[in-house]
């Protein structure tokens, strides 16, 4: 069978000879797992993202709460509020944070083969149908010196980061679409994000705009969730703190230094 075949079929722990290695090594050190930027870029996403719900959710219930403050109206706070959190979150979500987290802090955001199959095979062990993969949980508090990154990561991270901002990105886009649809003179960066609105009708950018905004917002929710569970608490303390206790996967020695 060809190689690049046998490798897909085998199970990750096998078709990585790293987890070996870790499952023996003893002791940890302390790791700078995510830089000031990357940290400060991420918790603003969070806050952003909930300045988004909270105002949006005002928006569509036309209930404004603490936004009716006079002599604004309600819904002008609310509005204003919703469309420069989400004109900033663009900033961190697609400039600075990927800046720090992939080009700073070295982690690697795109899928590869071995993430294809770690993700199958933990999302068959969270449901019980299959075992964890022996060593992964130390694999994700490892780091490979070689490699210059984490042996491996939680199956959602990459494929949060990557849906989310899918998702969000055409979010923008509608809520661009319709915004350019109500101003009666739109300025011009206005209507090169807005090019939506001579394509679509009002009614089903705002149906899109509302059911992409479920959709994050379940995603966020279950984003949470995974940070909560006992076996990331250290992970999550790495992004409010910076630091962690991990292993370190120290280079393998060249076959022609082991002659000598």
């Amino acid at each position: 069978m060809h190689k690049y075949v046998t490798e897909m079929l085998a199970p990750p722990e096998e078709a990585d000879d790293r987890y070996d290695r870790i499952r023996a090594m003893t002791g940890k050190v302390t790791i700078e797992r995510h830089s000031l930027g990357a940290r400060i870029s991420h918790w603003m996403q969070a806050f952003l993202m909930f300045v988004l719900i909270g105002t949006g959710y005002a928006i569509w219930t036309g209930n404004y709460g603490p936004l009716s403050v006079p002599p604004w109206d309600g819904y002008y706070v609310a509005f204003g509020l919703h469309m420069w959190a989400g004109i900033l979150l663009l900033s961190f979500l697609f400039v600075l944070f990927p800046l720090y987290h992939v080009y700073v802090d070295g982690h690697r955001q795109l899928a590869e083969l071995e993430d294809v199959r770690v993700t199958a095979r933990i999302a068959q062990a969270f449901v019980g149908l299959k075992s964890y993969i022996p060593g992964y949980h130390r694999a994700r508090e490892t780091y490979d010196e070689e490699e210059s990154d984490w042996v491996a990561y939680h199956p959602m991270q990459k494929t949060f980061f990557w849906w989310v901002s899918i998702f969000f990105g055409l979010l923008a886009l509608t809520g661009f679409g319709m915004y350019a649809e109500i101003r009666t003179d739109p300025a011009r960066w206005v209507e090169l994000l807005g090019f939506l609105s001579p394509i679509l009708p009002f009614e089903l950018m705002l149906q899109i705009h509302l059911l992409l905004a479920f959709v994050v917002v379940a995603m966020v929710l279950g984003h949470v969730y995974f940070a909560v569970l006992p076996s990331n608490h250290d992970a999550l303390k790495s992004m409010i703190f910076g630091d962690m206790e991990a292993y370190v996967l120290p280079a393998e020695e060249d076959e022609d230094d082991d002659t000598h």
